[in-house]
């Protein structure tokens, strides 16, 4: 009897074949165009800012105002990578631009597409970046750099 059992169990056991697919897709990558670039501006007695929009429009708050004699214009990056696929955007929270004479900050930080964006066909995208310069009362002249990250990576 040990033998019909054994011969069953046998018979039972069967192999199966299964379908595995993967794509790989590029890497997304991010490659800079164009730096934040807040122009010349002229400081008061009173604190004030400068806001730019990822579109390029430029304010300004309080004593801040706009001189006219360096360009203006928002950071731009050319994002690659799969086509159609979606991207989240990681902005910083503050940065500090320096020179001999002080320090000044960009925070508010604003991009567009704004936190999400998508490939095109051709899986490729510009993300646009503006921010916010905190402007002191009577702040040095001088002039100011810093760097700042953008992160990108897929959904």
């Amino acid at each position: 009897s040990d033998r019909v059992i054994k011969s069953m169990w046998e018979w039972a056991v069967t192999s199966m074949a299964f379908l595995v697919q993967i794509q790989v897709a590029p890497v997304i990558s991010l490659t800079e165009l164009t730096g934040l670039r807040f122009g010349a501006i002229f400081t008061s007695p009173a604190p004030g800012t400068v806001v730019l929009s990822p579109t390029g429009t430029l304010s300004t708050t309080g004593g801040a105002s706009l001189g006219s004699q360096l360009p203006v214009g928002p950071a731009s990056f050319s994002v690659t990578g799969a086509a159609n696929a979606t991207y989240a955007i990681t902005l910083p929270g503050s940065v500090v631009l320096s020179s001999p004479e002080g320090s000044l900050t960009v925070t508010a930080f604003t991009s567009s597409p704004d936190l999400t964006g998508r490939l095109d066909l051709s899986g490729q995208q510009t993300l646009s970046v503006g921010g916010t310069l905190n402007v002191p009362a009577n702040q040095p002249d001088g002039d100011y750099a810093g760097t700042f990250s953008v992160t990108v990576a897929y959904n």
